[in-house]
């Protein structure tokens, strides 16, 4: 039998408990806590897919822009096909469900503006009223305005003679008149050196301290031939000039012959050989390492040393003639040493200049060394030689901070094309063409390059 006290007792334990027994409400604000958690985490996943649109969507319009105009010569037209082009092909139709708009290009200075909009649709936030998300991307793309150098090393040997060296001046010309029409004036140096065995610096610089050529003279009785008295038969046969084969014809005399000797002149015709001792690989020139002009030797028209004036280059490129052979070291030389801004011109920019000059090189040949360093001339016919000075030069030049640019013109030879490939700054500044067509875009690729977008927002 219980009594009344433990009763009231007991009944009390009961009652405390039972007023401090909340479950129910915590389950009611967990609910409520789990609800909008579980929204957030809903909405993030809206937003995350938005993030990823707007990433996409920034490298369309990034790569729209830089695609606007790459040569700087296109129209407002060309430009924004180019760009709707490029967008369309880098944003993926129907991606993520989204609606996608291209605002029409910008014309900014020196480039193009491109932006684009896009509404992603929700899949939770709906819940909340939120049907859509908007995001955007804008990308602005200039040319550069970097003062650049520009050496243009061109085969003029005799392999080039005809349609080759027509479609070289085309496309020759084609990259100055580009590149110039579009820079700032001022801003694009060119220099020419047209090269066979043998590179003409100028007749104007015989006097100069660098330069060591013999004065003229005359030899009475120096030149003699031989004079055919009788009959003559008819000869043809195969001949060759720079390597290339060619039919030839002369007469045989089949009589007497009698010696006839008249004056040898002994001239300078502006063309230099090399320094002793073989071979010569060093780019500076001095009155202490002077260059040794050659008598009686011919070569290409003369070079023209880095210039601003654009029509200085192309009328140059178009007094260009195609004969001799080939020894590319005296193109490389040279080259280089137009764009140096040590002796013996003395034209270039400093290499660290500031700021910063870019200096390039395009090297053009139709072939490979025929010709050799020999004492002081290039008449030697060692092509391994030439080959292993071509590339020491190639690696020195590319050394010295000078991009350099390699184009083979209906080359065949594949240890020849290996050769300009290696001597290149890298594989995707070599190119092989085969025809003129080629050629012309090989320059046009390279002029592109040289006047390349960048994004500057």
């Amino acid at each position: 039998m219980f009594s009344t006290g433990n009763h009231i007792r007991r009944f009390g334990v009961q009652q405390q408990h039972f007023a401090q027994d909340r479950s129910g409400s915590v389950a009611i604000i967990f609910g409520l806590t789990v609800f909008v958690l579980g929204g957030l985490v809903a909405l993030s996943l809206d937003y995350g897919r938005a993030l990823t649109m707007r990433a996409k969507l920034q490298a369309a319009v990034d790569a729209a822009a830089l695609a606007a105009d790459p040569t700087g010569n296109a129209t407002l037209a060309e430009a924004t096909d180019a760009i709707t082009a490029t967008f369309n092909s880098n944003m993926i139709a129907g991606y993520l469900s989204a609606t996608v708009t291209l605002a029409s290009p910008i014309v900014i200075a020196n480039g193009y503006r491109v932006s684009a909009t896009a509404n992603v649709p929700t899949s939770f936030g709906k819940l909340l009223g939120m049907t859509v998300i908007p995001v955007g991307a804008q990308a602005e793309a200039v040319h550069a305005n970097n003062t650049v150098e520009i050496a243009l090393v061109l085969d003029n040997t005799y392999s080039m003679n005809g349609a080759k060296l027509d479609a070289l001046k085309v496309a020759a010309k084609n990259l100055v008149t580009t590149i110039s029409g579009a820079s700032t004036p001022g801003s694009v140096k060119f220099s020419l050196v047209p090269f066979t065995a043998y590179v003409n610096v100028g007749m104007q610089y015989r006097g100069a301290s660098w330069m060591s050529v013999p004065a003229d003279y005359s030899v009475a009785n120096g030149s003699c031939t031989s004079v055919c008295n009788g009959p003559t038969t008819p000869q043809s046969g195969t001949c060759y000039s720079d390597n290339i084969p060619y039919t030839c014809t002369w007469d045989q005399c089949t009589g007497t012959t009698t010696q006839q000797c008249s004056t040898a002149y002994y001239s300078w015709s502006g063309c230099v050989g090399s320094r002793t001792p073989a071979p010569d690989v060093t780019m500076t020139a001095s009155m202490g390492a002077a260059i040794p002009g050659l008598l009686n030797t011919w070569c290409s028209s003369p070079l023209v040393r880095l210039t601003t004036d654009p029509s200085a280059i192309t009328s140059q490129i178009d007094a260009m003639w195609a004969s001799g052979e080939t020894y590319i070291p005296a193109g490389l030389m040279w080259g280089w040493r137009t764009l140096d801004p040590n002796s013996p011109f003395g034209d270039g920019a400093a290499y660290n200049s500031t700021p910063p000059v870019k200096k390039i090189m395009i090297l053009m040949t139709d072939g490979y060394n025929t010709k050799s360093q020999q004492g002081t001339t290039h008449e030697g016919t060692d092509s391994v030689a030439a080959d292993g000075v071509t590339s020491r030069l190639c690696t020195a030049v590319k050394g010295s901070g000078i991009e350099l640019y390699t184009i083979d013109f209906e080359v065949s030879n594949s240890n020849a094309k290996a050769a300009m490939l290696a001597c290149a700054t890298d594989g995707s500044h070599y190119f092989d063409a085969q025809d003129a067509a080629a050629l012309n875009a090989a320059f046009n690729k390279i002029a592109g390059f040289v006047m390349r977008l960048y994004l500057s927002k």
